[in-house]
């Protein structure tokens, strides 16, 4: 906003050369004020270089209008919040968030595959305690049987 537009009439090249600024007060976050009587008066002397400052078209960054600039800056980082986040359209692979998300997704399943496993381990050796403790007391009222004669 603060850079002059090459190839637009002198006078004009800047915004605040035909009445716009910036705030003073940084609290303001770069608010635009508008000299009216100014402006007005910069338009009636010269309409077409008002236009060109606004929206002249160029290759070279330097001549290119304030508006378009601000477009050309606002589709760059649009196109690299969509590198980072992605379209709607995309799939998880085209984008880093999306690969990312792929990556977690698999290391979710391999540790519900881990859980899964030890989980079977465990009611596999908790069956086996119970048959070892069914067949200790098999045992126990076996050997009460054959020393207690059968009576209790």
């Amino acid at each position: 906003l603060y850079t002059s537009v090459q190839g637009v009439a002198s006078g004009f090249s800047q915004l605040a050369e035909i009445g716009i600024t910036t705030s003073s007060n940084y609290l303001d976050g770069g608010k635009l004020i508008i000299d009216e009587t100014k402006l007005r008066q910069k338009i009636q002397e010269n309409p077409n270089a008002i236009y060109r400052l606004f929206n002249n078209d160029s290759t070279n960054y330097s001549e290119k209008g304030i508006v378009r600039r601000l477009r050309d800056t606002i589709k760059d980082t649009i196109g690299k919040i969509e590198q980072k986040a992605g379209k709607t359209i995309w799939t998880n692979q085209q984008f880093a968030i999306g690969r990312d998300l792929i990556q977690i997704d698999s290391q979710i399943d391999r540790f519900e595959d881990r859980l899964k496993q030890i989980e079977d381990r465990y009611w596999r050796q908790f069956t086996a305690m119970e048959k070892a403790i069914q067949r200790a007391n098999e045992q126990s009222m076996y050997l009460m049987n054959a020393f207690f004669g059968g009576s209790q």
